[in-house]
């Protein structure tokens, strides 16, 4: 073992970041070869932006994540169960990438099929418990409290992999907690965590470990978009199977025509094309810009379900909010760093 191909070995997974909702992946532009395998080639996904079009591409992904909340809320209403939704979706986004991506999906390898395949089991039980908690809370609540993915991941790590948390993630869980007991009404004296929000807290460690997935083990796939496929390959198969099994009843009251336009919004606009961009904007800035500007997902979530009057616009859900805001804040941003600038200034 040479110490390049060690330095390589580390390149590869540094370019791989955390952030929020689905995969939040940095890649290398340049061509990557271990061993005289090519791990990731870089001519595929070169495109001339610069960083601030790339920026806001990213505040576009998170308005469009930010809304599917709703679209997700509105598909619930119409009669469809989360297990329907995921099937839906997972087969539209199988043959959005089938038809645009089929060359590179045609040479998965076998470490792409296993990896996409835990990711996208991950992925579906995340999705799963976060889609069906809507039948039972607000998408505000179940945005904001999603976010506790961030804050829970750290401490996976450290269970999981003995990798121990930063200091600041014991402010950051602080914080969060206070924002959770804001949000469901603690100090007001009667304790408002309803079911819902109890399966989107569950839905979060699922969330956290799909990053942690893709943080230590997505620098081996051979592309994003088979990753992306494999996604919904399971988001559709899994989803089939729990509506055969567990979901038939339901399906006579599903009103088909209510649920089309958000169910396709969902699978087509925010799963595909929101996916897409993602990864594009984030092979071209910063790992913490990009952090800090696709936490505004929750914000934006928060502000279509005030418009849409699925919540009410009261002190609880702006201060509750903010605070949870601040606590992924703090996860995102390297306070060292800011201090060592700020010394420079002064």
């Amino acid at each position: 073992m040479t110490k390049a191909y060690f330095s390589k070995i580390l390149r590869l997974r540094a370019t791989f970041c955390a952030g929020t909702a689905y995969s939040h992946l940095r890649f290398p532009r340049e061509d990557v070869k271990i061993g005289g395998c090519n791990l990731w080639k870089g001519k595929s996904f070169t495109m001339s932006i610069n960083k601030r079009q790339a920026d806001l591409m990213l505040f576009i992904v998170a308005i469009l994540w930010g809304s599917s909340y709703v679209f997700a809320k509105l598909t619930v209403e119409a009669g469809m169960h989360s297990g329907l939704i995921n099937a839906c979706r997972g087969t539209m986004c199988v043959l959005a990438g089938g038809l645009i991506f089929f060359k590179k999906i045609r040479h998965m390898t076998w470490v792409d099929f296993r990896l996409g395949l835990v990711i996208g089991t991950i992925n579906f039980l995340g999705y799963y418990l976060q889609t069906d908690a809507l039948r039972y809370t607000t998408p505000a609540k179940n945005a904001f409290l999603t976010t506790m993915y961030i804050v829970v991941a750290p401490f996976l790590l450290w269970l999981f992999w003995r990798e121990r948390p930063q200091r600041k993630a014991y402010l950051s869980i602080s914080l969060s907690i206070l924002g959770m007991a804001i949000l469901t009404n603690v100090f007001a004296g009667h304790f408002h965590l309803q079911y819902g929000d109890f399966l989107t807290l569950v839905s979060t460690f699922f969330w956290a470990g799909q990053i942690i997935f893709f943080a230590k083990y997505a620098p081996h796939a051979s592309s994003p978009w088979v990753i992306i496929f494999m996604i919904g390959l399971c988001q559709g198969t899994f989803g089939w199977i729990t509506t055969y099994f567990f979901e038939r009843p339901s399906l006579g009251s599903v009103h088909w025509v209510q649920a089309l336009i958000p169910l396709a919004i969902l699978a087509i606009g925010i799963t595909f094309l929101a996916q897409g961009m993602q990864i594009t904007g984030q092979a071209h800035t910063d790992a913490t810009t990009a952090g800090l500007i696709l936490m505004l997902e929750s914000f934006f979530a928060s502000v279509m379900s005030v418009i849409m009057g699925y919540d009410p616009l009261t002190p609880q859900l702006v201060i509750g909010g903010v605070i949870l805001l601040v606590a992924n804040a703090i996860m995102e941003v390297d306070l060292r760093s800011l201090v060592v600038l700020k010394r420079k200034m002064f």
